[in-house]
């Protein structure tokens, strides 16, 4: 990590039944890192960003960021920190006959009194944000599509349009190019990359692919069987460390275990 700690988390524990999902991980994210978040399936990588979300809790530990209990967190401040730590799945979550644009727009609903969310109102404001958000990813001309009708590597760039409307402080990415191809998926990573890049937003990445970890990242931080069994760069994920994480160096292996 470079910077000052802005995300923390400390001794995180949580367990399924008789299983450690997460045994005492102590993380710190500077504001503004792009980080993959990387290990073989199960290892823990979603429980984490479920966690930093609070859509799950833990069972033991600490998190806190820009020095707040995050924690502690209850009621209309835990819906806006879940609202802060926007979160991009690998199914991409639209509805798919809504438009593209009516999609991104549910993205502001968290920002809306009461009311309106649950009558999905919609302001000139949120038309305007969620437009301006998909020309950012190259999607405007998409806008009134219904989203059934677009490729799946232009239906997560307009998931990441709706969690970029939210106005996040942390962008939590679990597995987005999982289910696309090599083209889509680097169309994606570009999006995200760039959101990094020119907003600040501090991303963590869940991927499954070491090659697109060390394109888009300079940080990785690796899982095993629920502990951080790795923290440092991209760079130095070669064969000692990959067979740590892995138990193998084949990249090959690697991105079909994972």
């Amino acid at each position: 990590m470079t910077g000052q700690p802005f995300l923390k988390l400390e001794g995180i524990v949580k367990t399924w039944g008789e299983a450690r999902a997460l045994d005492g991980i102590s993380l710190a994210f500077a504001r503004g890192e792009m980080v993959a978040v990387i290990g073989r399936s199960g290892a823990g990588k979603s429980t984490l960003l479920n966690v930093i979300n609070r859509l799950i809790d833990p069972d033991g530990g600490t998190m806190t960021c820009a020095g707040r209990d995050v924690l502690a967190l209850r009621g209309r401040d835990l819906r806006d920190w879940r609202r802060g730590t926007a979160m991009v799945f690998q199914r991409f979550n639209l509805v798919a006959r809504l438009t593209v644009l009516t999609n991104v727009m549910t993205g502001r609903l968290a920002t809306r009194p009461l009311i309106p969310s649950l009558l999905g109102l919609f302001t000139d404001e949120d038309r305007a944000r969620a437009i301006e958000a998909l020309v950012a990813l190259d999607m405007g001309e998409q806008a009134l599509k219904r989203a059934d009708a677009l490729s799946g590597g232009q239906q997560q760039r307009v998931a990441i349009a709706r969690a970029l409307v939210q106005e996040p402080q942390i962008i939590l990415a679990d597995e987005p190019v999982a289910s696309l191809d090599p083209r889509n998926s680097e169309a994606v990573m570009d999006a995200l990359a760039r959101i990094n890049r020119e907003n600040g937003i501090t991303v963590l990445c869940n991927l499954h692919s070491v090659a697109l970890a060390q394109k888009y990242c300079t940080r990785a931080v690796a899982l095993a069987r629920g502990r951080v069994v790795f923290d440092g760069p991209t760079s130095a994920l070669t064969g000692p460390v990959l067979e740590q994480v892995y138990g193998t160096a084949d990249l090959t292996a690697i991105e079909e275990a994972a």
